[in-house]
């Protein structure tokens, strides 16, 4: 896991925060040897981070120069893990890239201690993977199939961070409560496994 890639829908809110955010706390633990980025399933390349976001990221002294980039399988084949922010950027990604499925998970799934769930989890990832693949052959889809998908979809945790875009700054301040929240977790991994 050296190599991190968050991943939200416009890349100027939530994972350029979670970017910046986990490169700050990497530097004040003393990890070395991670890199960290950020794209979006929806982004334009080249755009700054949302105002707000850039308050949030400034007030955590982790601003720095961080500007939206497309989710591509360029960056994909980078990451050794994909850390998205909603389960939907997750799908999304698989839909796209079901070549890249082992690292993609959600932030907080990718966090959490709940066994159960992640056997549930990597069940629907391998179930839509499948299923993508037997719809890019022009095979049909069985309702078993999709049956079984939102059985698994409706068991799972809520493992979404809500979208503060065009919201308040308290609204960027919960969002980043939350993603940190998941990030503290996430350095404790490291830690564990560097």
């Amino acid at each position: 896991m050296n190599r991190i890639l968050f991943v939200c829908t416009g890349n100027t809110c939530r994972s350029p925060m979670a970017e910046g955010m986990l490169r700050a706390m990497l530097k004040q633990q003393g990890i070395e040897g991670v890199e960290v980025r950020s794209a979006g399933t929806s982004a334009g390349d080249g755009f700054p981070v949302s105002t707000n976001a850039a308050v949030i990221l400034r007030e955590k002294d982790a601003l720095q120069s961080i500007s939206s980039s497309s989710l591509t399988s360029a960056l994909l084949d980078w990451a050794d893990l994909v850390l998205t922010m909603t389960s939907s950027h997750k799908q999304q990604a698989i839909q796209r890239f079901p070549e890249f499925v082992d690292k993609m998970h959600t932030l907080k799934e990718f966090v959490s201690d709940d066994q159960a769930a992640e056997g549930r989890i990597a069940e629907l990832e391998q179930l839509i993977a499948e299923l993508q693949v037997k719809q890019a052959l022009s095979q049909p889809v069985t309702p078993e199939e999709r049956a079984r998908a939102r059985v698994l979809e409706q068991s799972l945790p809520n493992y979404d961070i809500a979208d503060p875009f065009g919201g308040p700054l308290s609204l960027y301040r919960q969002c980043a409560a939350e993603i940190e929240a998941s990030l503290v977790k996430l350095v404790l991994k490291l830690k564990r496994q560097l």
